[in-house]
């Protein structure tokens, strides 16, 4: 039986088989190739569509998706699943049973029948697809559609000039920066009469061009304008000042103002305005940020949407209004590169033709984006004041809340003054951490708590705002308990004459609505369902509105709106919930709606940091199978920016709309690993299993190595590394017919495992495997560098620390190749610590010293602070105790610039060994006491407490030593403590204290006990267990733990010969 399979690409794609629909995967790439076959006819290389679908990953797992895909597709084609063609190159859908309403779009179009290949056009192209390919192909059918709208239009004109305005008006819509559509449209207008329409399709044109392209209209489209104006034009949205006067707050705005002297000044900082909604906070802020102009800084405000909740969202806009043209940094900055994936506009003209910043692990990139953010705003501040209002920041995403503890701390030495506002409950604890850590480090410059103002001046502002008689005032400022905005809704609402003070802010908000004409009633509405602040553009566009400027302006008089930096949006957040609360549930989904048509016609699809928002107005409106699509590249354009929890939140919401969709369960597990989250990560990596058919050889494969991989870098996982990629050989033995090079990753992948916490031998089989596999085929980069890697960690479990730099060496050119610096460094530095294992101190040197190519000019800060401190350790070992002290300096200031106190107490750490090396016994005690204050730091404790004891023994605090010496028990201990080891330290610094004592027979036999422990651990053959454990354990090769038996037996010999030299002399002196 011949089927007919039937394929609507226009709007949300949609299957029909023999006239029945069909049920399409929730994984949107298999239906992005279903419709990448439907819209482009004939044969597709694999590879080709491979590397289309799959960009972001290597071309042999690419090409196991795009089978794991391919078989998906058939599956849900069922009965017409032959009409999907495939060989091992190529894939095609067969044209003989298949019908797309896009090519039959060209075929009528060809065929000169544009009127009805326009009504084939039911919406935009693939509507819930948003891929590079995709968005390309939309502005194609975008063109041809206009093309048939312009020709619809001509071809009226004459017969019909009002169905000729119809086809003008829809190409005007279509295409909102085409200036010839807007033209036409205008022309048309003013030739059947409607001038006013015209003057409106002008202002639409016109704000469009200003806001996405910065042009003016062209000076034909003017003149057209001019001939059809009767009169000058009215301002687009006139600004109706509602605003009460500002009453009270004296104290707290003269200790606001005297903070920002300060700040404009150079001394810098942060400030908190606390208080419950409406109390006033934005208010005395506006009035800082009113101070700040008048004295000639610049000035931005920002607070979180409430739909939005994209990552960075309380300064993406703040720092684009604060930037002008003129700001250019020095040449090559390299930090534009990493600021261009947080603020593309700002940078593309702060450094036009930039290269793209590398990529590294997220954690190194949120690093490097907020270093970035600091470096922008240092510019700024440097040709002037800034003043930035964040508003509402107990509502902010969480990145946004790093990015202001990173920052803040920042500001002590700039002139700028960043205002804070927050309501005090709900509780927010990641909040009160930044602000904890701004507090201790003295960059939170002012906090202000604003209670309920006085019943005088509430009386003052209600009297202000309308005339009403005083026992009505009485009642008000009675029933507002001091909430200014309370009693500004409060007034007007009862000044209406059929309000009772008691009514509420729901009431209040409801009787300004009914004053209003249904137009600016909309208005109001949509601004209440945008869930923030409309800008000028934004309101010109918005659906459903005849003329928006003028509902705009009418809608001012209400007194909920007002205009602010170009925008317009409510008085306040409470004013706005009101509003929306009241809307009625399926008008609310309605405008939702509305509102999405709007984004996309708008272009905003294209900027991925806007896809979360409007996937939360799809999800209001219904249309949960897009929202889900629209979550997923919510959570790329997160991970694109290291904001990983954003990814987490906006992953968590697309599964539960979509639960089956493997890809986006796959993408949750691996952002959870990077975030450290193993238990999360493993939840949902299960849940894509079981979404995965048994058969789907490509799905499972992909699954299992995407995290073999994950598990090597989000979470050093040794042993679930391993399950992983034995599970993907398991699958690849069911399918003998699969790339090679995903056998040899998974082998490569499996033999580090083996390496780091399996069997040395069986990795080196492993990688014997590995090569015959890849002896005749292109390798990539990042197979280079895994071989390399897994090859020396055997090499380095065997102890055999000279053999592995080769590898390494190896490793760290391929992973340069790549892109990828910081698995360069990680390569250098574990040669480094190699190296210097073997005694090899020169060479170690050279190593560390390779490192700082690597991440100094790519702004790894993280890594640079490693970088200096195992310099250091060389350094100290080789006893040039100078230089290791100023590579020391230099890692504090990068700790310090970081605020890692995990950092600080690796370098007070290192400064501690140092000084303890120096003789400086009492700093080597207050060292690494500051290191033993951070938990988090990557030090072995139990050697920390042993060197403080030493050197507390050294200063004659022994009793304290003791107390040391006694706590090491209570520490975790593991094997990158040197457990083996402990025993033998802890006997000498014994010596130490009964030396102090007095005590010479117990000080000699604590010395022999050290020394017979020291000669049993030189006596074991070289293993490098330790050295893995050190990696697995701190995360870190052990530059700065490093154990040398041979140097402690020969100290301690000494000091046991120099005991013996002193009784032969006692003996001489009393012979």
């Amino acid at each position: 039986m011949v089927h007919m399979l039937r394929i609507y690409a226009f709007g949300a794609l949609e299957v029909e088989l023999d006239g029945e629909a069909l049920t399409l995967p929730p994984g949107w790439r298999v239906r992005s190739l279903l419709a990448y076959l439907a819209l482009h006819p004939g044969r597709h290389p694999r590879g080709r569509l491979a590397g289309l679908l799959w960009p972001e990953v290597a071309d042999a797992n690419a090409r196991a998706s795009l089978r794991s895909a391919a078989w998906a597709l058939r599956a849900a084609l069922g009965p017409a699943a032959d009409v999907l063609h495939g060989d091992r190159d190529s894939l095609e859908l067969g044209p003989e049973q298949l019908w797309v309403d896009a090519l039959e779009f060209d075929r009528l179009c060809k065929a000169g029948r544009a009127d009805d290949a326009v009504a084939i056009c039911r919406a935009e192209l693939l509507a819930n697809h948003d891929e590079e390919w995709v968005l390309a192909s939309r502005d194609e059918y975008g063109r041809r559609l206009a093309t048939a709208l312009a020709a619809l239009a001509s071809s009226a004109e004459s017969a019909d000039p009002v169905d000729a305005v119809e086809w003008a008006r829809r190409r005007a819509d279509l295409c909102p920066l085409d200036e010839d559509a807007g033209y036409e449209l205008i022309r048309l207008l003013g030739v059947v009469g409607d001038t006013p329409a015209a003057l409106v399709a002008f202002a639409k044109l016109r704000a469009s061009l200003q806001a996405e392209l910065d042009i003016e209209p062209s000076a034909a489209t003017v003149a057209l304008v001019d001939q059809l104006r009767p009169t000058p034009p009215p301002a687009a949205i006139v600004q109706i000042d509602t605003a009460p006067t500002f009453f009270g707050r004296a104290d707290e705005l003269h200790r606001l103002r005297d903070c920002w002297r300060q700040a404009r000044t150079g001394t810098g900082g942060v400030t908190l305005i606390s208080g419950d909604g409406g109390i006033g906070k934005s208010r005395l802020a506006e009035e800082i940020l009113d101070t700040a102009r008048l004295d000639g800084a610049r000035t931005a405000v920002c607070a979180p949407g409430a739909l939005s909740g994209a990552p960075y969202e309380l300064w993406s806009e703040a720092l684009s209004e604060l930037v002008d043209r003129g700001d250019r940094p020095p040449a090559r900055a390299p930090w534009v590169a990493d600021l261009a994936r947080f603020l593309p506009g700002v940078a593309a003209y702060l450094a036009p033709d930039l290269p793209p910043a590398s990529e590294t692990a997220p954690a190194h990139d949120r690093v490097r984006l907020f270093e970035a953010v600091v470096e922008l705003i240092s510019l700024l501040a440097a040709r002037g004041p800034l003043a930035l209002l964040l508003e509402d920041v107990h509502t902010a995403d969480v990145s946004s809340l790093e990015l202001l503890r990173y920052a803040g701390r920042r500001l002590a030495r700039l002139p700028v003054m960043v205002i804070l506002t927050r309501r005090p409950a709900p509780p927010r604890p990641q909040l009160d951490a930044v602000l904890g850590a701004l507090r201790a480090k003295g960059a939170l410059r002012l906090e202000v708590t604003l209670q309920p103002l006085s019943p005088s001046v509430i009386r003052q502002l209600v009297q202000q705002v309308s005339q009403l008689p005083e026992p009505l005032e009485s009642r008000i400022v009675a029933v507002v308990d001091g909430n200014p905005l309370l009693a500004a809704q409060t007034a007007r609402h009862v000044a209406q004459g059929c309000g009772d003070p008691a009514d509420g802010l729901r009431v209040a908000t409801r009787t300004a609505l009914a004053r209003l004409s249904d137009a600016s009633r909309l208005f109001v509405e949509l601004v209440a369902t945008s869930g923030r602040d409309v800008s000028r553009v934004e309101v010109m566009s918005l659906p459903l509105l005849t003329d928006p400027a003028i509902a705009a302006t009418e809608s001012l008089g209400a007194g909920l709106l007002r205009v602010r930096e170009a925008a317009i949006g409510f008085r306040h957040e409470s004013l706005r919930q009101a509003v929306y609360d009241d809307i009625p549930e399926l008008r609310r989904a309605r405008l939702h709606d509305a509102l999405a048509g709007a984004m996309r016609r708008r272009g905003g699809t294209d900027d991925r940091r806007h896809a979360a928002e409007l996937a939360r107005h799809l999800q209001l409106a219904g249309h949960h199978q897009s929202a889900a699509a629209q979550f997923h590249r919510a959570a790329a354009a997160a991970r694109a920016v290291a904001a990983m929890p954003e990814a987490a939140e906006f992953l968590q919401q697309a599964s539960e709309l979509t639960p089956d969709d493997a890809d986006v369960l796959i993408e949750l597990a691996e952002v959870q690993a990077w975030r450290g989250l193993l238990p999360e990560s493993d939840d949902a990596f299960r849940r894509a299993l079981s979404a995965i058919a048994p058969t789907d050889v490509g799905g499972q494969l992909t699954a299992w190595l995407r995290r073999g991989r994950w598990l090597r870098g989000g979470i050093c996982h040794p042993r679930e590394a391993r399950r992983s990629y034995l599970a993907a050989l398991d699958v690849l033995d069911r399918d003998p017919d699969t790339d090679p090079r995903l056998r040899a990753e998974a082998l490569a992948g499996t033999a580090w495992a083996e390496s780091v916490a399996g069997d040395p031998i069986t990795a080196n089989n492993l990688l014997v495997q590995v090569d015959a596999l890849t002896h005749n085929l292109p390798v990539d980069n990042l197979l280079t560098h895994d071989v390399g890697v897994a090859r020396a960690h055997a090499l380095l479990r065997a102890g055999k620390f000279t053999e592995s730099y080769g590898p390494l060496i190896a490793a760290a050119a391929a992973a340069g190749r790549a892109g990828r610096p910081d698995m360069a460094y990680s390569c250098l530095i574990n040669a480094a610590s190699a190296a210097a294992c073997a005694g090899a101190l020169d060479r170690a040197l050279d190593f560390v010293d390779r490192c700082y190519p690597q991440v100094v000019p790519n702004g790894l800060a993280r890594l640079v602070v490693n970088t200096y401190t195992g310099r250091a350790a060389i350094l100290r070992r080789m006893g040039r105790t100078t230089e290791a002290a100023e590579a020391l300096r230099l890692a504090a200031d990068t700790a310090d610039r970081l605020g890692s106190t995990a950092l600080d107490g690796l370098v007070h750490f290192e400064r501690g060994l140092l000084s303890l090396t120096t003789g400086e016994f009492a700093d080597a005690a207050a060292e690494l006491g500051s290191a033993l204050d951070q938990p988090d730091a990557p030090i072995s404790r139990p050697l920390a407490r042993l060197h403080r004891a030493e050197a507390l023994a050294r200063s004659g605090r022994c009793v304290e030593a003791q107390a040391e010496i006694r706590s090491v028990a209570m520490e975790p201990m593991t094997g990158s403590d040197f457990p083996d080891t402990l025993v033998a330290r802890m006997n000498r610094i014994e010596a130490l204290i009964a030396a102090d004592a007095g005590d010479l027979e117990l000080e000699t036999s604590r010395l022999q006990q050290a020394a017979d422990g020291w000669q049993r651990r030189i006596a074991q053959p070289a293993s490098g267990d330790r050295y893995v454990a050190n990696l697995i354990d701190l995360g870190a090769p052990p530059l700065s733990s490093l154990v040398e038996p041979d140097r402690e037996y020969r100290t301690v010999m000494a000091e046991l010969a120099a005991i013996t030299e002193r009784l032969r002399s006692n003996d001489a002196h009393l012979r």
